[in-house]
């Protein structure tokens, strides 16, 4: 594995930091679920991964048998002090994970950890993955490792300015200083592919790279975040789309088909992107096109669940409805 390392291939590099990571000495019962992305360009990894719930630190201080009664007497701890500890937890496990990312690849400039959790929201009784802690660290700020022994776990990460939960024992979520799952991709800069639209225009008239940039501007117009990517391939992603609110579930990832109505979009489209979605770990795939889908293909994606497919009709009504304009196809 350390032989692509030398030339910092994204996907070794990768590879090595996670194995790295997945052996980390933790308490019996902590989860080994990890994940490394490496950027060349920035020589930099971001690392996701999955700490232990809120069971790891015990509620009991202590137990006292009462001979007359034959029982035993539990003292709980206070919550306060519950808490307290959880967060000391977190934040050493976050700051070890630093540690040994930076120490086992000298070559990184910079190392950014999300620290999530499975938990249940109360509120809802569906699982959820808030993230509790979220830093980025350049080497020459982290602590030299003679030091670390004298280091605080929670003072060092505030020292280190990461965005720690004001409650993790509460499971109260953050906003991630890096969004995991962009790191992957490569993006241009945005174009602004709805003023060269003249009045009623057709839209298999516009570049390919205009209409992904189209595409992408539709998603904003709706309160999404979005990037067009450098990719333009029938089996890529042509756009990125992130909804703060998780209208659509968080990540997608958008294919744009611009091709006349007679060529009708089938089950191989949607194995495509469904093939794309696994490969990025998307939480959703979108699937827009200036023609049609058959009945396989919709049926395929309603049974997929995270899919959404947006033919030719849907398409024009939704730019007139949010970006004011009035198209046509053909």
């Amino acid at each position: 594995m350390r032989d692509g390392l030398p030339a910092r291939d994204k996907a070794a590099v990768g590879s090595f930091l996670r194995h790295v990571l997945l052996g980390l000495l933790l308490p019996e019962g902590f989860p080994h679920e990890v994940d490394v992305v490496f950027s060349p360009s920035a020589v930099q990894a971001l690392v996701q991964l999955t700490l232990r719930s809120r069971d790891v630190v015990p509620t009991v201080k202590s137990r006292t048998y009462v001979e007359r009664s034959d029982s035993e007497r539990v003292a709980a701890r206070a919550r306060r002090e519950v808490a307290e500890v959880y967060r000391s937890v977190v934040a050493q496990v976050v700051v070890l994970a630093l540690r040994h990312v930076l120490g086992s690849d000298k070559a990184l400039v910079r190392v950014g950890v999300n620290a999530h959790v499975h938990a249940i929201d109360p509120a809802t009784g569906e699982w959820e993955y808030p993230c509790l802690v979220s830093v980025d660290v350049a080497r020459e700020d982290f602590p030299r490792e003679d030091a670390l022994r004298n280091v605080d776990a929670v003072q060092c990460l505030h020292r280190l300015k990461a965005i720690v939960s004001h409650h993790p024992y509460a499971l109260e979520p953050i906003e991630p200083v890096l969004v995991f799952d962009l790191t992957e991709y490569a993006f241009v800069e945005g174009l602004d592919a709805v003023a060269t639209l003249d009045s009623r225009p057709n839209l298999l008239d516009m570049s390919p790279t205009n209409f992904e940039h189209l595409v992408r501007q539709l998603f904003e117009a709706q309160g999404a975040e979005g990037w067009t990517t450098t990719q333009s391939n029938d089996d890529g992603v042509d756009a990125v789309i992130v909804n703060r609110s998780n209208l659509i579930g968080g990540l997608a990832v958008v294919q744009a088909k611009r091709c006349k109505p007679e060529n009708v979009l089938g089950p191989s489209h949607y194995r495509k992107l469904a093939g794309t979605m696994e490969e990025k770990r998307a939480g959703w795939g979108v699937l827009v096109t200036t023609s049609r889908f058959t009945v396989g293909c919709e049926q395929q994606a309603r049974d997929h669940g995270r899919m959404q497919l947006i033919d030719g009709n849907r398409l024009i009504w939704l730019i007139e409805e949010y970006l004011g304009k009035e198209v046509l196809i053909g």
